[in-house]
């Protein structure tokens, strides 16, 4: 079965000649104040025009981001800036048995803080990073949180 993408036409050539390229891609992301992280995916799997006889004004007018190479790109600036990545967080939490209610509790996070931080729409703070760190590695810390919940 043909992929969605597929189908789909180059913006400059019109020609269906998608396909999947590897790229260089750099940006740089900024968090709680500080400096600016430097962000370099020497390998970034996008979606690009094929056509040897396809001209775009600027290298990048034909790149698309897929869904694969957006979450690829988000992890990467998580690592960038110190902080656990929104896989780790939720492979965290589903090892100590938790759902996202049960661990939001016993945090004290309020509204949907936790599933915001698992699909990397929101990035946590240093210091609730720094404290899912320890909930997380340290047994007697989950141990005391939930007593203390």
């Amino acid at each position: 079965m043909a992929e969605k993408w597929e189908k789909w036409r180059c913006d400059v050539c019109r020609q269906r000649t998608l396909g999947r390229v590897k790229l260089r891609y750099e940006t740089e992301v900024q968090h709680e104040g500080r400096p600016p992280v430097k962000i370099c995916i020497p390998d970034l799997e996008v979606l690009a025009c094929t056509n040897p006889d396809c001209h775009p004004a600027h290298p990048n007018d034909t790149v698309i981001h897929d869904d694969a190479s957006l979450w690829r790109i988000t992890e990467e600036c998580y690592r960038a800036l110190g902080l656990l990545t929104p896989t780790e967080i939720r492979a965290a939490r589903e090892r100590l048995g938790l759902n996202q209610q049960q661990l939001q509790e016993l945090l004290g996070l309020g509204g949907n803080t936790l599933s915001r931080w698992e699909t990397g729409h929101v990035y946590q703070s240093r210091s609730l990073d720094a404290l899912l760190r320890i909930v997380f590695n340290v047994p007697e810390a989950l141990a005391f949180v939930r007593r203390s919940a």
